[in-house]
């Protein structure tokens, strides 16, 4: 203590103690985890070793928990301290904790009587009664994550509270409702100090809090809004449960302390006793058993090692899980994620290193590929959580950072951005490996005058909806198709027209045309099987075809080399853009339509502009701001970016993307065009303007983003053989990719594998023709 190895913690003090902070160790293993009396971090006994060496702090508090069982009281009496209780029905088990002070590197040396050293004491007393801070990251930064919502802060924040003279006691609460008087599962309002049970609430099946409902009764009686659960406060604030029942949700009260101490509640006087309504959900959950699929219910054989780790469900997170296993495969991503995770750990400053996405990152990779969590012989530990993880790489995206089912498809091309964003001053970046580049070859029909576009990819995604002339019936099924891998290969690459195209040189509407080509062909090729067609209400629909995959590719038919000598440049489009622009003819349509149902015209080209030039839409749009101010103001067609337009149709977005353009260069160019024509001739011609889809995602910034080809200039592109094996597939089971359910398919040591979240298997089957995403290494 006195080399200063020692910190005494703050009030505020966050202190991890849940798992290790470079494994997924927990106090449950053996040894338990050491936590360091410097920073209160958590490590396992081969870490704790390892940062001790590296940092010289070496005094630490070792924590081990051990599940017993508990024998039921007989009284019935509740006990006065919060337990860790399991949710098991029959026997009951609480957690024993040990806590033990020990000195590196003599760590067989516990010193378990320490009351004598009053700091060291006090420590230990303030580590046992504290809500861990990786369960506060996870309260307070996805709060009910499990149905997506995020906390946010009261509109009664400035809640005008009476003065009637009630002081609380400090414990010792009862319902003050009639003939009730329950002691738990108590609630606090806010405006006059009154106490009322909760409801009864499930916390498993055929388990339920004890509860009469009396503070809703009271709320609909008074119209108070706002109430505290009694046994949650403390003087961490963050982790007491506060409840608005006008605004029907958890909501964050930035003068709690302030009403609390009101009716003589005083946090720092009071210790926790209770779990949160969204602690109970959280536990819920987490034993929820979540539905598997498997392989026509075969009896599959399990296997172990390093590599075979499975990765628990944590809500519609087998999206995730299912990304992780294919990309482990890849050896970039090994080479930085694993072999370098040691460095990447310990270089990481430990304050930051829970919200690193670098070390994260490495922290779920090593443990992965360690093995010590899939073991045949000790399947106690076996499966990880990678929670933490997929907290710090969805940062806070609208939907990856919710608990909802996401599109594979467009996590992967996240992720991949996140990856190239955190390894500007890496030796590598892993993304690298299945970056591509294609060339766009667009000519216009009435002068054959082409240009030449570069764009990067990172899927290829293999168009089946507009095959369905070449789609194959399956005998002895109804309504079930079949389509060849090589002739969707060769739809992708075929000549697309482009209608309605004017020559900027003649100026006849001739139309053009586009090609897409390879120019690198990277060591990993994903490929993407477009599954899902829109309907004419915009709703995505799975088709029911089989996928004839061919697991040994030749590309080379389709590498491409730029410009011929032969071949005229088509000038760049520099014509300057009026200072009113014309209204295209698609809004000008949609706006007819919506004046011929008796809508004023002003409105009408309004709302036929900010809807994409979409009559459903424009429709919709009209209904929802028909109390504008400016609604029926004149209408002029504004100039520059339409930054406020609505929501794109999607059968456009469609349209677009199978000319080989992502979804999010389509959008972008919908909102800067009303119409595919004009979208695609735009695309053209300014593809260097195109934001990163991270940048137009994320969170605003004054710093200017770069364009996609200004990123892409920064980024090496690898390049050899066009011929490919196929070694990796995920699977989607659902009508739709952002529902439904995900899994894996490897291929490892010459075996198929099956990851099912926490589920790793030797495959029978491996559903070959009915994947979403496939994963290709090249072979030279």
């Amino acid at each position: 203590m006195e080399a200063g190895n020692f910190e005494k913690p703050t009030p505020d003090q966050k202190i991890f103690k849940d798992q290790c902070a470079y494994c997924f160790k927990d106090p449950h293993y053996k040894d338990g985890l050491f936590i360091n009396l410097k920073n209160y971090h958590a490590f396992c006994r081969e870490h704790a070793e390892i940062y001790a060496n590296h940092t010289g702090n070496t005094l630490f508090v070792q924590y081990s928990s051990k599940k017993v069982v508990v024998e039921e009281r007989v009284d019935g009496e509740p006990t006065s301290k919060m337990t860790k209780l399991t949710i098991d029905a029959d026997p009951k088990y609480e957690f024993e904790d040990k806590y033990s002070v020990v000195i590196h590197p003599n760590y067989n040396q516990q010193f378990n009587n320490v009351q004598s050293v009053e700091d060291i004491a006090e420590a230990i007393q303030t580590i046992a009664n504290c809500t861990s801070a990786e369960r506060l990251a996870l309260l307070s930064s996805t709060s009910n994550a499990w149905d997506a919502d995020i906390k946010l802060i009261t509109k009664h924040a400035n809640l005008d509270q009476q003065d009637n003279g009630k002081r609380l006691a400090l414990s010792g609460w009862r319902c003050e409702a009639e003939d009730c008087g329950l002691d738990e599962n108590l609630w606090v309002n806010l405006t006059d100090g009154a106490i009322r049970c909760g409801r009864s609430q499930f916390v498993a099946e055929g388990q339920k809090t004890n509860g009469n409902g009396h503070m809703q009764e009271y709320f609909a009686a008074t119209g108070y809004p706002l109430v505290v659960k009694l046994g949650t406060i403390s003087s961490n604030l963050e982790s007491v449960d506060v409840y608005s029942y006008d605004e029907d949700d958890a909501v964050i009260d930035p003068n709690l302390e302030k009403h609390l101490i009101h009716f003589g509640l005083d946090p720092a006087k009071l210790e926790k006793t209770a779990k949160s309504t969204l602690e109970m959900e959280l536990d819920m959950n987490e034993k929820w058993e979540w539905a598997k699929c498997t392989e026509d219910g075969a009896v599959l054989e399990p296997v172990y090692g390093p590599g075979y780790t499975g990765l628990i469900n944590t809500g519609s997170s087998c999206y995730l899980n299912s990304v992780l296993q294919a990309l482990i495969e890849v050896k970039s991503f090994r080479t930085r994620y694993s072999d370098g995770a040691l460095e990447t750990l310990l270089n990481c400053p430990i304050d930051t290193i829970h919200n690193d996405f670098n070390a994260q990152f490495a922290k779920v990779v090593l443990a992965m590929l360690s093995g010590d969590y899939s073991s045949e012989t000790d399947p106690t530990h076996n499966n990880i959580k990678p929670l933490q993880f997929k907290r710090v790489a969805a940062g806070n995206h609208p939907e990856f950072s919710t608990a909802k089912q996401q599109d594979v498809e467009e996590y992967i091309r996240f992720l991949f951005e996140k990856i190239s964003t955190n390894s500007k001053n890496e030796v590598i970046d892993p993304t690298d490996s299945l970056r591509f580049q294609t060339w766009n070859r667009f000519e216009d029909v009435a002068t054959q005058k082409v240009r030449y576009t570069e764009q990067e990819e990172v899927i290829l995604r293999l168009p089946i909806p507009e095959l369905q002339a070449v789609l194959q019936p399956i005998p002895d099924t109804e309504g079930r198709f079949s389509v060849d891998m090589n002739v969707a290969i060769r739809s992708f690459f075929d000549t697309q027209f482009v209608d309605g195209y004017k020559s900027p040189i003649t100026g006849e509407q001739k139309g053009a045309t586009n090609t897409v080509s390879m120019k690198t062909f990277p060591d990993y090729l994903l490929f993407q099987v477009s599954k899902f067609a829109y309907t004419n209400q915009g709703v995505q629909k799975k088709l029911d075809v089989e996928f004839e995959v061919i697991e040994d590719l030749d590309l080379s038919a389709y590498r491409g080399h730029g410009k011929k000598e032969n071949e005229e440049s088509l000038p760049e489009e520099t014509q300057p853009v009026p200072a009113v622009p014309e209204i295209p003819a698609s809004v000008r349509a949609v706006a007819g339509e919506l004046i011929m149902m008796g809508f004023g015209e002003n409105s009408c080209y309004r709302a036929a502009y900010y809807s994409n030039g979409n009559a459903e839409v424009a429709t919709n749009w009209l209904m929802e701001h028909t109390e504008d101010s400016d609604i029926n103001d004149p209408f002029v067609m504004p100039s520059g970016t339409p930054s406020a337009r609505g929501e794109v149709d999607p059968a456009l977005v469609a349209s677009i993307v199978e000319m080989g353009f992502t979804a999010h260069q389509a959008k972008y160019a919908l909102k800067q065009a009303p119409n595919v024509t004009e979208a695609v001739d735009w695309l053209f011609t300014n593809m260097d303007s195109i934001p990163l889809e991270t940048a137009a995602t994320g969170t605003s910034s004054d710093a200017p983003e770069p364009s996609a080809t200004e990123a892409a200039n920064q980024k090496t592109f690898k390049d050899g053989s066009e011929k490919y094996k196929l070694i990796g597939m995920i699977s989607h089971m659902g009508s739709r990719p952002d529902s439904g359910h995900y899994v894996a398919h490897m291929l490892k040591d010459g075996k198929w594998v099956l990851f099912n979240d926490e589920k790793v298997a030797l495959s029978q089957d491996p559903p070959k023709k009915l994947a979403y995403i496939y994963l290709y290494k090249r072979v030279d």
